[in-house]
């Protein structure tokens, strides 16, 4: 029912499992401008490659199998905080990403940060607190 629904935000609180079935959910949002993940075990979320149309994702206290490798064209806030399971940070393609909210995830950067790791020349604000070992060898080369 939610693919004949036009939806602005959308949020999904609490759910056990997260099953390959329930993957098509996420074609029926393609279109929605804000996504909400708390407290969900999602493991890989290969669905989230696809290049959807979302303006603000957040996913916090969530479970992973490792951090979400994101392709999000139109992406402009991320904001993945308090999850378990991702350690090490993804290289991402989000060239309109510009606020960028990572902290307290236990993650592990290294060479970090530049235009080429976030996958955007956009980025504007970035928050790395409360996570592991974080070495900054770029110096911010190419983010605003």
């Amino acid at each position: 029912g939610l693919c004949n629904l036009t939806i602005e935000q959308f949020r999904i609180a609490y759910l056990n499992e997260f099953s390959r079935n329930d993957t098509d959910l996420f074609n029926c949002l393609a279109n929605v401008s804000v996504i909400s993940l708390l407290s969900i075990s999602l493991g890989s979320l290969q669905a989230l490659l696809k290049d959807f149309r979302w303006q603000h994702l957040e996913m916090i206290n969530c479970d992973f199998d490792k951090f979400p490798a994101l392709k999000l064209r139109s992406l402009k806030k991320f904001v993945f905080t308090d999850n378990k399971g991702a350690s090490s940070f993804t290289k991402t393609e989000l060239p309109s990403l510009q606020y960028l909210d990572l902290k307290r995830n236990h993650l592990s950067f290294k060479s970090c940060c530049s235009h080429t790791y976030f996958g955007t020349t956009n980025l504007k604000h970035l928050d790395l607190s409360f996570n592991d070992v974080i070495t900054l060898g770029s110096n911010f080369v190419g983010l605003e």
